[in-house]
């Protein structure tokens, strides 16, 4: 029997797929939350080497800065601890200038913006310095990059420290070191560059020697937001629309920054690896744990089931025995393969036994049909005997008339014993061969011309019975009644019409005019073929209908095809003359 199409989403190995997918959730969420921490690890140990690197590179220029922090202090003391004129003052600052080479001018500058003790031996006035005012509300170290100063009149960096006296602020003391003898941030050999800024956001130095160039800051920020003691690592489009990472570091707090400014690609290529990978690493892994769950089970389970399905196919196509369990199967599988194959054995063993019964109960139901033939034929054969001893041609009529009712019982246990099926005939040939053995029992002297159509019914016996029987009396009757007209012979039509929906019709219908009368035969009628056909129809559950028209005589008769009945109630035949009740089947 043909299996109808197993649907896609029914199948066991899409089930397995989707579970499988479902258990692995759990595992793809902490691939996710595992790989985002590494990420962010990562992420913080680039940023701690940036900070290191920029750190790194602006090693020597925090060196000068402090160096002239520490000079400007120590000038600041000296001063301070030599109160004297201003000569004496301006000659320390020339000293110290002439012993330093990079230094370009030193002074002492007073908080009112006037240049009184300058290492050029000049006095300036510098009270329009921004600066200034910021510096005596708060003062505190100070460094300042200068393209054209005052004093130097050459680019400088300015370190700036407070002269206290008490709580005080007596004065400022400036170095002003040479910005070509000023070691620049070191090249980290990535390209990057590096630059140094004070809390103002002014450049103080670059690795690439353009201090005033602002093309490379950040965009969206302005250089003094960034001056933090903290630190910070962040990425943002550079002023000339080229993407940036900045890593600034404090190199002296408060006061001196550095920012290190690398292309992203250049930068961070593990951190941006990392980054493309999130969404990619879990979904490798759940596929990764996918295809192994999936290989596992496919080889412990599924392809076992696989065989399982097409032994099942085979022994149920062709009766096949399975090859059984494999020493690779596990114990469960095993088991079952095992069970497969004691209930194949089983079941073919029950099937060869009831076949051989079957075929028993078909010889003996065989031998039962062929014995009532031969004991009916039997009958038929004495009856012969008898009407050729009797002299009244109506005896013999009526035993004549007994011998078709005989004949035509015969006629359904020799069709019965002939069929393939012995529980049901089918009705056409059984009612084909009752017509030809009543025309041929009619004789030649009987020139009646006979139509049949008979549809594929099939009957079990207690229909077949009955539905013989009134085809005999109805055939008998129309034999007897055909009569002719104008000189043409008789006419008979007999169809069995399968109307659908269980239903068929038996028409029985035969010409009218004058008949012919046989010897033997009675000129009326007695009414007993009209009994039995009622009769008849009666068992098949239906009714009788006449249509005696004026051209032709016709009987119909429809029923319900009915299927077998264990324990059939038949109808009895009716009384007549105080004779017991019959029944046919």
């Amino acid at each position: 029997m043909p299996t109808s199409p197993v649907k896609f989403h029914r199948r066991l190995t899409v089930r397995l797929m989707l579970f499988l997918s479902l258990a692995l959730v759990p595992v793809g969420l902490l691939a996710v939350l595992q790989t985002r921490e590494v990420v962010h690890r990562i992420a913080a140990q680039t940023e701690a080497r940036l900070a290191d690197e920029t750190r790194a590179a602006a090693r020597r220029s925090r060196e000068d800065i402090l160096w002239a922090f520490g000079a400007a202090a120590g000038l600041g003391q000296a001063v301070s601890a030599v109160p004297g004129s201003t000569a004496s003052c301006i000659e320390t600052m020339r000293t110290f200038t002439e012993d330093h080479p990079e230094v370009a001018s030193a002074g002492l500058l007073l908080p009112d913006g006037q240049v009184r003790c300058a290492s050029t031996g000049e006095f300036y006035d510098v009270s329009d310095w921004p600066m200034l005012a910021d510096l005596r509300e708060s003062p505190r170290p100070y460094v300042n990059y200068a393209a054209n100063p005052a004093v130097s009149h050459r680019p400088v960096l300015t370190a700036i420290v407070p002269v206290m006296e008490g709580d005080a602020l007596e004065s400022f003391l400036f170095v002003s070191l040479e910005h070509g003898m000023i070691a620049p941030p070191g090249d980290s050999g990535t390209g990057a560059v590096f630059k140094t800024f004070n809390r103002d956001g002014t450049v103080l130095t670059s690795s690439d020697g353009d201090e005033e160039a602002s093309r490379l800051l950040p965009a969206d920020r302005e250089l003094a937001s960034l001056a933090t003691d903290t630190g910070m690592t962040f990425r943002a489009e550079s002023r000339s629309g080229v993407p940036q990472v900045y890593s600034v570091s404090p190199i002296i707090d408060g006061t001196v920054y550095a920012v290190g400014i690398w292309a992203p690609e250049v930068s961070q290529p593990g951190l941006v690896g990392m980054a493309v990978a999130i969404p990619l690493f879990p979904i490798l892994m759940w596929l990764a744990s996918l295809l192994v769950a999936y290989v596992a089970v496919d080889r412990l389970v599924l392809r076992h089931v696989r065989r399982l399905r097409y032994d099942l196919r085979r022994f149920a196509r062709n009766r096949s025995l399975p090859l059984g369990s494999t020493r690779d199967m596990p114990a469960e599988i095993a088991e079952i393969f095992d069970t497969f194959l004691t209930a194949s054995e089983t079941i073919l063993r029950d099937e060869a036994d009831l076949e051989m019964l079957i075929h028993d109960k078909n010889v003996l139901l065989k031998e039962v049909h062929h014995r009532v033939k031969n004991n009916l034929q039997l009958i038929s054969s004495i009856m012969n005997m008898q009407m050729r001893k009797l002299k009244a041609p109506e005896a013999k009529h009526a035993l004549k008339r007994l011998q078709a009712r005989v004949l035509s019982l015969a006629t359904v246990h020799r069709t019965l014993y002939r069929t393939e099926n012995l529980g049901a005939v089918q009705a056409g040939p059984l009612l084909k061969d009752l017509v030809e053995q009543l025309a041929e029992f009619a004789g030649p002297a009987r020139k009646t011309e006979i139509e049949t159509r008979f549809d594929r019914i099939r009957l079990y016996p207690d229909q077949a019975v009955p539905i013989s029987l009134l085809t005999t009396e109805a055939i008998t009757n129309a034999l007897k009644y055909a009569g002719n007209e104008k000189g043409r012979p008789g006419w008979i039509r007999v169809t069995l019409i399968d109307e659908g929906g269980g239903h068929a019709c038996l028409t029985v219908e035969n010409s009218k005019g004058p008949v012919p009368v046989m010897p033997g035969e009675a000129v009326g009628s007695s009414g007993l073929g009209t009994n039995l056909i009622r009769a008849f129809a009666s068992q098949l559950g239906a009714a009788a209908e006449i249509d005696d028209g004026g051209q032709a005589y016709r009987l119909t008769c429809r029923f319900v095809v009915q299927g077998f009945h264990e324990e059939p109630a038949h109808g009895t035949l009716p009384e007549e003359d105080g004779e017991e009740e019959l029944s046919p089947a």
